[in-house]
């Protein structure tokens, strides 16, 4: 088992999305009860959160229950020292953790206080890590933490050992501070949303969307994750909304979905991603930023183009070679060079005299590739 990383465990509000009209994102899976020790027990609970990057993300919580009789709290102290997970299969086989760039905060836990008969649950995760493209889930629970699952068709497991040493009585505070050893059952980590009844999926879709796309909604984020549980062609008008939108998580997520859907629709959607300026976008501090954030969307669109399943994408995609930006440059050279047409290899051609660096050595040594085994790097 992988121990939490130091002061990485947040609490966060568990999400009714209930609220905005859809199970799949709010039904979680919970374990049985750990055995209690002194008072206390705890589980886990997972849910499949939302889609990204292809990827389905797995919200995780740990929850504490007192079960003792009397009136005095107890008092927990959940550091990034107490909880042991580790990630099995279906025979037990435990899995190893996945490598991968962390980028999220580290916000340390306070002492919790839990009354007599009651009950306690925070998320844990996902904390930060990268998102592989197109995996079956990620489980992230901190740096060094995590585990990317494949879609396999097998069935994985989250469990888990919280262990507190004896401290130190500060009799200044109220309550009974407690210190043991909790065996957290196993859980099962969801690959797959809920089944949706086909009657109510069209209009569950249109509430989704309405709120996805509204000016100031509270949920707007909450429904954007909703929305991405639901693989039918009815979102896709909804996403070229938000692509249309001056919200930059909007068009960027918008596009992150629109590359997996098929139809000339989704193309428009993209089309519009990739043509992106700063004036676009709002809640800029600056010209500055706002331009920086519309490179960003045209690389994504980029990236969206060279995934997406339209026949008409890769030409499309090419079009953006002369992009003002290194990055978008390097992104339509790198997919150039997994194509097999001629219009490819001449643009990896041209792109060796590209006015950056970067992007001219980076043309070179995939030319260079290319020609000598004169196929697609991916053998397509």
């Amino acid at each position: 088992m992988r121990r939490l990383a130091p002061c990485a465990i947040a609490i966060a509000i568990t999400i009714a999305l209930g609220t905005i009209g859809i199970r799949t994102a709010a039904a979680g899976e919970e374990s049985d009860w750990s055995d209690a020790s002194k008072g206390l027990r705890a589980r886990l609970v997972t849910r499949l959160s939302h889609v990204s990057n292809g990827t389905g993300i797995i919200a995780i919580y740990l929850e504490l229950n007192t079960v003792y009789d009397g009136g005095t709290p107890l008092r927990v102290t959940v550091n990034g020292q107490s909880v042991k997970y580790a990630v099995v299969d279906a025979e037990g086989r435990e899995v190893p953790t996945s490598g991968g760039p962390f980028s999220g905060p580290h916000i340390s836990l306070p002492e919790l206080v839990l009354p007599h008969d009651s009950s306690l649950r925070f998320r844990v995760g996902p904390q930060g890590l990268g998102i592989p493209p197109d995996q079956a889930a990620l489980v992230d629970l901190g740096p060094s933490v995590g585990w990317v699952l494949p879609r396999d068709g097998r069935v994985y497991y989250l469990q888990a050992v919280l262990e507190i040493p004896r401290a130190k009585l500060d009799r200044s505070k109220k309550g009974r501070r407690w210190h043991g050893r909790l065996v957290l059952p196993r859980v099962r980590i969801p690959t797959e949303p809920e089944p949706l009844d086909p009657a109510t999926v069209g209009p569950l879709i249109e509430k989704l969307g309405a709120r996805m796309v509204a000016k100031g909604a509270s949920d707007s984020r909450d429904a954007m994750h909703a929305l991405s549980l639901i693989d039918d062609p009815r979102v896709i008008p909804w996403y070229v909304k938000a692509v249309k939108s001056d919200v930059y998580s909007l068009r960027f997520n918008a596009l992150d979905r629109l590359c997996r859907l098929e139809g000339d629709a989704a193309l428009e959607g993209l089309r519009i991603g990739m043509a992106t300026q700063g004036e676009a976008l709002g809640h800029c501090s600056t010209p500055g930023v706002a331009a920086s954030s519309a490179e960003n969307i045209r690389h994504k669109a980029a990236s969206a183009l060279a995934r997406s399943p339209h026949p008409q994408s890769n030409a499309l995609l090419l079009t953006m070679e002369e992009d003002p930006a290194m990055s978008v440059r390097l992104a339509v050279a790198q997919a150039a060079a997994r194509m097999t047409t001629a219009e490819s290899l001449a643009l990896l051609k041209r792109r060796t005299q590209d006015p950056d660096g970067t992007v001219r050595g980076e043309a070179a040594r995939l030319l260079k590739l290319r020609e000598r085994g004169g196929r697609a790097l991916d053998g397509r």
